[in-house]
């Protein structure tokens, strides 16, 4: 009996053992054949006569993308490649005036995909807003530790229609107008902290991050704006728990995102546990106050935070007020893009507010008549300022040459740019030429930052020029929409905060 169980278990544990390394083998051979797909792709392209980066069937782009490590910071954006090819065609591309409509970087297996660069607006149209195309894998993976891919960001077609419906009413003009006190008293403490930072008798003060500061004022804003709570992020001197869970999964993801290394670190019980205990601080500071809303019930008439409103078209699509109550997998979604908000929303509206001072600060034209329009519609006391907006927000929207510069900021330095997933079937082509280009095994990438650049495509690309956006639509200054509906909605709600924000913020600290 003994023996025959032996026998038994032997020939389980062989089976098992067999398929398991048919498995494994099988993962192998499909991992392979995928950068073989890539790697041949392009190989295929330059006997097309497209032009390409130096390209090796071992390394890929891996070679390249050293020498822009190399030659940038480490902790440098990976936007900055965008201006690295502008401002080295003839070096990439010799004999190329201008950038090639498309660009093919081979990382893998560094990245899952490999990434198809487009530089051309009527490429970029072809996968955004023609034939809008999947959202890419790797960004939608990217997300998955935080969100778990239930974010707006990472979902598609009628899911993403439904929570756009559901969150679109929190970030309208109407209701950050009505949250426009709660958002000046946070301006407020974030002048009165630069204030303190300046040199006594118009002395330098010391130096410090402005970053930091502007990524704590946005923290600030977006939990008020999302729970009406008061964090004091900009006051406390040392991260809350929220802030310190954010920035430790976005470490975690990063590591995460790359498949060579990631894999190893999502097998160690540190990271998993990193990721569940960043995950389980978020949830309990925000659900108490989504449960306790739900609880309250919702009050007729005056201002409503993102959770209100949320909940708020959730009652209307059931039909009655009491019909029913959030089920769970209602509140995991809503959590899930509260969280990405604040991974969103903390860097972009932070990082703009960054580039923005620069701007003004290398270009005093612009400052002077940005200091202008503020006295001629906000009056010349800026003591005065935030009374005058508050009684007064319609204001807001008489400072043309304000929103100018925010458009022309986030024209220059872009929040986002669109990454979508190629397949077999599907193949991009530029005007005028008979080529297709592949997209298998690729992300395409839209390469905002290089279209609004181009000099090529618009006069003075690569300028700081506020006043193109206020020529007529159509000009030759003024530049296309290039992003499609997705993207769009978060480039509108960074400008709905940053109108507001920055208004004030200009026009007491400058």
């Amino acid at each position: 009996m003994d023996s025959t169980n032996t026998s038994s278990l032997w020939l389980f544990a062989r089976a098992a053992l067999g398929l398991a390394t048919f498995y494994l083998t099988q993962r192998v051979a499909q991992w392979l054949f995928h950068g073989y797909t890539i790697r041949k792709t392009i190989k295929d392209m330059q006997a097309l006569g497209v032009p390409t980066l130096p390209h090796s069937w071992l390394f890929g782009h891996l070679i390249f993308m050293g020498d822009f490590r190399k030659e940038h910071p480490n902790d440098s954006n990976i936007y900055n490649i965008h201006y690295w090819f502008l401002n080295n065609i003839e070096r990439f591309f010799p004999g190329q005036e201008t950038l090639p409509p498309v660009i093919y970087l081979d990382l893998w297996p560094v990245t899952s995909d490999a990434f198809l660069l487009s530089t051309h607006p009527a490429v970029s149209a072809q996968f955004t807003q023609s034939q809008s195309q999947p959202k890419a894998k790797m960004g939608t993976d990217f997300l998955a530790p935080l969100t778990q891919k239930k974010d707006i960001v990472s979902v598609e077609g009628e899911e993403w229609k439904s929570w756009r419906s559901r969150l679109n009413p929190g970030f309208s003009p109407r209701n950050v107008t009505a949250l426009l006190p709660e958002l000046v008293e946070e301006a407020l403490v974030f002048i009165d902290g630069l204030k303190k930072l300046t040199g006594k008798d118009g002395s330098w003060g010391p130096v410090f991050q402005l970053e930091e500061k502007t990524m704590n004022l946005t923290f600030d804003i977006i939990i008020r704006a999302t729970t009406n709570l008061r964090l004091h992020q900009q006051t406390r001197g040392f991260d809350t728990p929220l802030k310190a869970a954010l920035l430790d999964q976005l470490e975690q993801m990063g590591r995460v995102a790359n498949p060579a290394r990631g894999l190893i670190h999502s097998l160690t019980p540190h990271a998993s546990s990193a990721v569940h205990k960043n995950n389980k601080v978020m949830h309990d500071f925000f659900m108490p106050k989504v449960q306790d809303r739900i609880q309250s019930g919702l009050k007729a008439g005056g201002k409503r935070t993102i959770v209100d409103l949320a909940l708020k078209q959730f009652d209307d699509e059931a039909g009655t007020q009491d019909a029913a109550k959030p089920d769970a997998e209602f509140l995991d979604s809503l959590l899930s893009n509260l969280k990405a908000f604040l991974f969103a929303g903390h860097d972009t509206t932070a990082t703009t507010l960054c580039w923005m001072f620069k701007e003004l600060q290398d270009n005093p034209d612009c400052l002077a008549k940005l200091r202008e329009e503020h006295t001629n519609v906000l009056g010349p006391d800026v003591e005065r300022a935030h009374e005058v907006i508050l009684a007064s927000p319609h204001l807001l929207y008489a400072l043309p040459y304000t929103l100018a510069v925010i458009k022309e900021t986030l024209r220059l330095y872009p929040l986002a740019a669109a990454l979508r997933q190629g397949s077999a079937h599907y193949f991009l082509t530029v005007p005028g030429s008979p080529i297709r280009y592949p997209t298998q095994g690729f992300a395409m990438w839209d390469g905002a930052p290089i279209i609004q650049s181009r000099t090529d495509l618009w006069p003075r690309g690569d300028e700081f020029f506020p006043d193109r956006w206020l020529t007529a639509e159509g000009d030759s200054m003024y530049p296309p929409r290039i992003l499609g509906d997705h993207s769009r909605w978060v480039r509108e709600t960074a400008s709905v905060w940053n109108l507001r924000l920055s208004n004030y913020v200009w026009f007491r600290f400058w």
